[in-house]
């Protein structure tokens, strides 16, 4: 079973590089909203954003992928579908991004303090995930997967180029 952030306040996930979180404010809604994926500059970095809906999100480190819990009763046979769609047509072009070090994936809406007793915090319900990727350009693809007929998970994998 995977680690899942399940909510979030705006339908909206930012991913945050470590060295911006002292200073991270938060961002509102429109300042991101519309698209399942997108991203943003912020102090010389580009942020990514998933969203459009409310849905849990993991990070698949191996795989490099995040995914999204569209349908299902639990995350059973996830992975396995997910390495499996790694070699499937259909993956859309979203967007290519500049990242590389030690992030923080999260609410989009949460400030500095939040994500700091978040993290601290491994009792309570995950509200932060940390991710951590070489520094290079990635381009991010889309798919959506139904591993079996009651489940189904959007995907977003970041492909470097």
């Amino acid at each position: 079973m995977a680690t899942w952030l399940d909510h979030t306040d705006f339908a909206r996930y930012a991913l945050i590089p470590e060295e911006l979180l002292p200073a991270w404010e938060g961002i509102e809604a429109e300042d991101v909203i519309g698209a399942y994926v997108a991203s943003f500059r912020l102090a010389g970095h580009d942020i990514l954003t998933l969203g459009g809906e409310p849905l849990p999100v993991t990070w698949l480190a191996e795989p490099r992928t995040f995914a999204r819990w569209y349908e299902a009763d639990d995350d059973t046979g996830l992975l396995p579908a997910v390495r499996a769609a790694m070699t499937a047509d259909g993956w859309e072009d979203v967007l290519t991004l500049e990242l590389g070090g030690r992030y923080v994936l999260t609410d989009a809406a949460y400030e500095a303090d939040r994500i700091a007793a978040a993290l601290r915090d491994a009792d309570g319900p995950a509200e932060a995930i940390r991710v951590e990727l070489p520094p290079r350009r990635y381009r991010v693809q889309s798919l959506t997967i139904a591993p079996d007929p009651t489940s189904q998970f959007m995907l977003e994998r970041l492909l470097a180029e």
